[in-house]
C-alpha cells in the first residue's frame, strides 16, 4: 500500500503532540501547545478509523466478502509483538515503571485496562487505554460491517455511526451528571468518561465515515479531494473551536459536544491530507516519514523513557527546558528505533511473508482446479 505523505505528516504530528502532553510533568517547554496534546490521541483514532475502514470496505466492495481471519491475523502481527515486548519489560524491569504500579496482567492480555483501571494506585502503562479502544474497534468493526453490508450497504453504515455518536454524547452527559463525585473529579472523569471504549468512539467513527465516502461514494470523495485546501481550512477552524470548547476540559459542554466536534474537525484535516495536491500533501517536512514509521514504538515506550531520563539524568539537564526537551526526544527516538528494528519491523516482514505464501498457495490451488 502506497503511503500518502500528508497522512504520514499527521501521524507524526499526532505522536509528537501526545509525547509533548505526557512530557508536561517533565518540563516540556511548549506548554500552551503541549497542554492540548491529548488531542493527538483523537487524531490517531480518526486516522485508524479511516485507514482500517478503507481496508475493510475495499475488500467487501471488491470481493463482496471479508476474510475476518486474515484481518485479525494482520492486526495481530502489527500490534501484539511490540506490545507484549514492552509489557514484558515493564514486568521484568521494575525501574522502567513510570507510575505507581501495574493493573492485573489479565487486563493487559485482554485489552481491558481502560475499563477497569485504578488510576490512583496502578497507573503504569496507563496510556495503553487508547490501544484498548482501538483493539475493541478492530475486534467488532469488521463483524458489524460484514453483517450490515449484506443488507443495506453504505447508508446503514452512516446511519449507525451517527446513532452511536449521538448515544455517546448522551452517555457521557449522563455519567458526568450522575456518576462522577465532586472529588477527586479528574480521576473519576478519566476512569468513567475519558478511558472507556463506549464513550470514546467519536474519532474512530469519524474516520469510518470518511472511509465510507471514499469507497462507496467516490464521486463525493473526489469533490472533497478537489477542494482539499478548503476542507483543510474548515478542519482548522473546527479545531480552533474545539480548543476553545476544551478550555474547560472536564466541563459538561466539552464532555458532551466537544469530542464529536473535535473528531469531525480532525476528519476534515485527514480528508485534506489524503490529497497529494493539498497543503498537507505537498509539504515535505524533514523527518515526518521517520517519526510516522516509529509512531507505534514511540507510543509504547515514551513514558517509560521519560521516567528513566528524569530519574537517572535529571541533574545533567536540570534548569534548561530546551536542552531537556532535546534529551528526552533523542532518548525516546533511540528506544523507539530499537523496538522498531528488533521487534516491530521483523514481524511486519513476517506478516508480508505469511500472506504472500498464502496467496501463492491459493493461486496454485486455483490453477490445479482449472486443469
Amino acid at each position: 500500500m502506497n503511503r500518502l505523505p500528508g497522512l504520514d505528516l499527521l501521524r507524526a504530528i499526532a505522536i509528537v503532540w501526545v509525547m509533548l502532553f505526557h512530557g508536561l510533568r517533565y518540563g516540556t517547554p511548549y506548554r500552551d501547545f503541549s497542554i492540548i496534546g491529548w488531542m493527538g490521541v483523537d487524531l490517531f483514532f480518526v486516522l485508524s478509523g479511516f485507514l482500517i475502514g478503507s481496508q475493510v470496505f475495499k475488500s467487501i466492495n471488491k470481493r463482496k466478502e471479508l476474510n475476518i481471519g486474515e484481518f485479525y491475523i494482520s492486526r495481530a502481527f502489527r500490534i501484539l509483538p511490540a506490545y507484549f515486548a514492552v509489557l514484558a519489560i515493564y514486568l521484568l524491569v521494575p525501574m522502567t515503571q513510570e507510575g505507581k504500579g501495574l493493573q492485573p496482567l489479565w487486563q493487559f492480555f485482554s485489552f481491558s485496562v481502560n475499563l477497569f483501571i485504578d488510576s490512583k494506585n496502578s497507573n503504569t502503562f496507563s496510556h495503553v487505554w487508547s490501544l484498548c479502544v482501538e483493539e475493541h474497534f478492530y475486534l467488532l468493526f469488521p463483524l458489524i460491517v460484514l453483517l450490515i453490508m449484506k443488507r443495506s450497504g453504505a447508508a446503514l453504515v452512516i446511519f449507525l455511526s451517527l446513532l452511536i455518536v449521538t448515544f455517546g454524547m448522551y452517555l457521557r452527559g449522563d455519567i458526568w451528571l450522575n456518576q462522577i463525585d465532586s472529588f477527586p473529579f479528574y480521576r473519576d472523569y478519566v476512569e468513567k468518561i475519558y478511558y472507556p471504549s463506549y464513550t470514546r468512539l467519536d474519532g474512530l467513527l469519524a474516520g469510518v465515515l470518511l472511509a465510507t465516502l471514499k469507497v462507496f461514494r467516490p464521486h463525493f470523495w473526489q469533490v472533497i479531494l478537489t477542494h482539499s485546501n478548503k476542507v483543510f481550512v474548515l478542519g482548522v477552524l473546527g479545531l480552533a473551536l474545539s480548543i476553545w470548547i476544551f478550555k474547560d476540559r472536564f466541563g459538561l459542554m466539552a464532555t458532551v459536544i466537544g469530542f464529536p466536534i473535535l473528531s469531525i474537525s480532525l476528519a476534515c484535516i485527514v480528508a485534506s491530507a489524503s490529497s497529494t495536491s493539498s497543503i498537507l500533501g505537498k509539504v515535505k517536512v524533514p523527518g515526518a516519514y521517520v517519526i510516522a514509521t516509529l509512531a507505534f514504538s514511540y507510543y509504547l515506550t515514551h513514558k517509560s523513557v521519560f521516567h528513566l531520563v528524569k530519574t537517572y539524568g535529571e541533574e545533567l539537564i536540570q534548569g534548561n527546558g530546551y536542552v531537556s526537551f532535546l534529551v528526552y526526544g533523542i532518548a525516546a527516538t533511540l528506544v523507539a528505533s530499537v523496538l522498531y528494528f528488533t521487534v516491530e519491523r521483523p514481524f511486519l516482514k513476517l506478516r508480508s511473508l505469511f500472506f504472500n505464501r498464502k496467496q501463492q498457495r491459493t493461486e496454485r490451488h486455483a490453477e490445479v482446479s482449472a486443469q
